[in-house]
């Protein structure tokens, strides 16, 4: 396999994985609220690792968008999530924005400081 064909492939799936998980992200935000704990149990955590995935996978997604629009875009459906919640009878929370925040964060940070690493190379 040819490495454009290869790496076609990888965008490809890199995309398809966005969506699949952009889609199961609004999903379990919207949903009606359950009796028991989910799959993870403290609700903080599920909004860290929801947007640390999602930053990961959509920086794979669109390797030309630049990465600060990637970020503005996700701290921004994090919030309109947020606001939609209390709308359609969920609780809208700002530490939950606050989790979504960090979760973007702890994916961002290392592609900031390696690319910051080589224009620093002498």
């Amino acid at each position: 396999m040819s490495e454009s064909v290869y790496g076609r492939s990888l965008l490809w799936f890199a995309r398809l994985a966005a969506a699949l998980a952009t889609v199961a992200t609004l999903w379990l935000a919207f949903e009606p609220p359950g009796d028991g704990p989910g799959l993870i149990p403290w609700d903080k955590a599920g909004h860290f690792l929801s947007f640390y995935v999602l930053t990961l996978l959509y920086l794979l997604a669109a390797p030309r968008a630049p990465r600060w629009a990637i970020v503005a875009l996700l701290v921004v459906a994090g919030g309109v999530i947020e606001i939609v919640q209390g709308q359609v009878g969920r609780e809208a929370d700002g530490l939950d924005w606050l989790a979504d925040i960090a979760g973007i964060a702890c994916a961002i940070l290392p592609v900031w400081l390696e690319a910051l690493r080589r224009r620093m190379r002498v």
